[in-house]
């Protein structure tokens, strides 16, 4: 049976504090490694758990650096034992430290299955945060990270123990969930049968109109935007494809007369859901020009043009109802975690000015 890999990521040799005895964090991962693997399922043992003191071998390196950023990426869930320490970096280079580092690839590549466990409480702060990586990191991690779950309450090692190993198997079991119903969904949404099956047989055009009337339906009440003018378009098959891509041309052309006679006063942002499949290169080049700002996200692909704040979100893979309704949980997820829904919104104000201004001016005369 193949197991699940959890990578723990923690500082190792740092001391609790608050305790009823003398304990480190190398100790607690160690704990918590023999508990976790351990466990079975249809008597067979379930999880490998990845920490530097059992998986790399000697001291860190510059190459053991990159060696446990490398075994991260192969791991199915991140869990973060955070006591605000950045940890190891080597000494003839400035860079962050290494649980730093392994903090950022989290929430760059697995966001959605990195858990937190706060330990701070346990630890000297006022001599953490005179270390200028520490102070970096605690930046970082509270900006960040929204979803954190802090241990203060137990007073003993044995009730620290219990405490941790309980609220890891919660996320464990998140985790799962999270798992099984992505996948669920994937099988359900690519079957040929059903709604899939009947937006196949579509010409571009019929194809188009369902997708775009299925998107306004899902996305017209984003809470974050219910004040913001929403643009919404299809594009029915890979936007490789030229001629399904030329379908919508340039939309953010004709903004300045999309804001006529509205009554918000934010805006426009643009949601393209894709029939077929999107790179960032596609939705760059949609824009005309490279130099934009392309954030990756579940949902697809977030574009921000930085002078005229032109805003698209691309939607890949909508080749059904269901996929579109899922796009909708995945960008409303994206936005509470990466904290630009508040930067989406203060874009889209200078955007509408920006048109305001547009259309203000073709009321000049003398222009034509």
């Amino acid at each position: 049976m193949n197991k699940l890999r959890i990578f723990l990521s923690s500082r190792v040799n740092s001391h609790f504090i608050n305790l009823d005895k003398d304990y480190t964090l190398t100790e607690l991962r160690q704990y918590i490694r023999e508990i976790m693997e351990a466990e079975t399922f249809l008597n067979e043992n379930i999880f490998d758990v990845i920490t530097n003191e059992t998986s790399f071998n000697g001291d860190f390196s510059k190459d053991a650096f990159d060696n446990c950023l490398n075994t991260m990426t192969t791991s199915h869930i991140i869990i973060i034992l955070y006591n605000g320490e950045a940890g190891w970096s080597a000494a003839d280079v400035k860079t962050a430290g290494i649980c730093h580092e392994e903090f950022n690839l989290a929430m760059e590549k697995f966001s959605g299955l990195t858990y937190a466990v706060n330990l701070s409480h346990y630890f000297d702060n006022n001599k953490i945060e005179l270390d200028e990586k520490n102070i970096s990191f605690i930046k970082d991690f509270t900006d960040k990270f929204r979803h954190v779950e802090s241990i203060s309450k137990p007073k003993t090692v044995k009730s620290l123990q219990d405490t941790a190993v309980r609220q890891i198997k919660g996320y464990l079991l998140n985790a799962v969930e999270k798992a099984f119903v992505t996948r669920k969904e994937e099988v359900f949404a690519d079957t040929e049968y059903g709604a899939t099956l009947d937006w196949s047989k579509l010409t571009y055009h019929e194809r188009q109109a369902e997708m775009k009337l299925k998107l306004e339906a899902t996305f017209k009440s984003i809470p974050a935007f219910t004040k913001v003018i929403k643009a919404f378009h299809g594009i029915p098959d890979h936007m490789s494809v030229a001629d399904a891509r030329n379908m919508i041309g340039r939309p953010f052309v004709e903004e300045h007369e999309l804001i006529k006679g509205k009554k918000e006063v934010i805006g426009v942002i643009h949601f393209l859901a894709v029939y077929g499949n999107a790179t960032e290169i596609q939705v760059k080049n949609l824009v005309g020009y490279p130099d934009l700002t392309v954030i990756k996200g579940t949902f697809g692909f977030y574009l921000w043009e930085k002078n005229m704040h032109i805003q698209m979100f691309f939607l890949p893979a909508c080749n059904n109802p269901q996929k579109i309704e899922r796009r909708l949980s995945q960008l409303i997820n994206w936005l509470r975690e990466s904290l630009e829904q508040s930067k989406i919104v203060m874009r889209a104000k200078a955007r509408y000015s920006i048109l305001h201004a547009i259309n203000e001016a073709e009321k000049m005369e003398g222009l034509k």
